[in-house]
């Protein structure tokens, strides 16, 4: 019984980043005083959202715009404590603005039809939302509309992967971080026509909530999410999808305190599909500066910041 009162407890609370203190944000991204954020309300159809807005202070008119989407249960504030750093860094080093959405409740509404959560349950616009961030943040930063990318964690990468199926007249890639795409039965998803956003895949082989081999999706036994492809089956559904043969491994192999990445590829230029396979790793975010909690019982970090520095790389976002 303590167990399962234990259990409950985390996953309501699987805001993952909740065990960090407030205080803490600003040393998570690390933000030079001269750049930019700002927290912004704006309506989609008759429902209230909010968003972040962080723009490097050498941001060049019409550069790109991230949409990076939070993990079930938290907000754009708690998925910039935890992944600010380094997206941040990417974000001044390569000319970029990120936008981080609060969800409705907590949530997503993503494609996995069986999710219970009230973003799926009451069919929230998460598509409307993104539109609308875009188009706000295109007025506030003279961003260009034509180079919009999502990167996602957990309920965020099966967003952003909702965009890349539903809308890829909207984002021009995604980078989808321990979410595998659900299985036929499972998809609630449209697939539109038009272009072909190129799909980075990172997942850890020990991940204890998105089974790298594919299969039910819960949180520690709770709050079923139905099933998901394995993660190197996903990474293939779109590689035939999009008709991309594999290439050779574009970087060798590395190993970093006893975890192991590896690479694999599909398709040459744009589009192109990438996994990033972390040997032994949890459900976490690749990073050099921030290592989850062992308290939330997601598994091991891999403490490098090259896994998502070669997943921008393969949407085109370079230096």
């Amino acid at each position: 019984m303590k167990m399962t009162k234990f259990l409950a407890a985390l996953a309501a609370s699987l805001s993952i980043m909740s065990a960090m203190k407030p205080a803490e944000a600003a040393n998570a991204a690390n933000m030079p005083a001269a750049d930019k954020i700002e927290s912004i309300d704006l309506m989609v159809g008759a429902m209230q959202r909010h968003y972040i807005l962080y723009a490097p202070a050498n941001l060049a008119p019409h550069a790109p715009l991230l949409l990076a989407f939070h993990p079930s249960g938290s907000t754009g504030a708690r998925m910039r404590m935890m992944s600010g750093a380094i997206l941040e860094r990417l974000a001044r080093e390569r000319g970029f603005a990120i936008a981080y959405p609060d969800g409705f409740e907590g949530h997503f509404n993503d494609c996995r039809r069986v999710a219970s959560y009230s973003a799926r349950t009451r069919n929230i616009d998460d598509v409307g939302l993104a539109r609308a961030i875009v188009a706000d943040a295109g007025k506030r930063l003279e961003s260009d509309v034509q180079r919009v990318y999502a990167l996602g964690y957990s309920n965020g990468g099966h967003m952003a992967m909702r965009l890349s199926l539903e809308t890829p007249d909207l984002i021009a890639g995604a980078i989808v971080i321990a979410a595998n795409p659900p299985t036929e039965d499972n998809n609630d998803c449209r697939i539109a026509d038009g272009r072909k956003p190129s799909m980075v895949f990172i997942a850890g082989t020990a991940d204890p909530i998105n089974p790298y081999e594919g299969g039910d999706v819960t949180l520690f036994g709770l709050g079923d999410r139905g099933d998901v492809m394995s993660t190197v089956g996903g990474a293939q559904w779109y590689a035939q999808r999009y008709r991309l043969e594999e290439q050779p491994a574009p970087l060798p192999e590395l190993e970093v305190k006893g975890l192991r990445a590896r690479w694999r590829d599909w398709g040459t230029g744009r589009p192109t599909i990438r996994l990033i396979t972390i040997e032994e790793g949890g459900h976490t975010i690749p990073q050099a500066k921030f290592d989850f909690p062992a308290a939330l019982m997601l598994g091991k970090t891999f403490r490098s910041d090259l896994p998502l520095e070669s997943a921008f790389d393969a949407l085109g976002l370079v230096k």
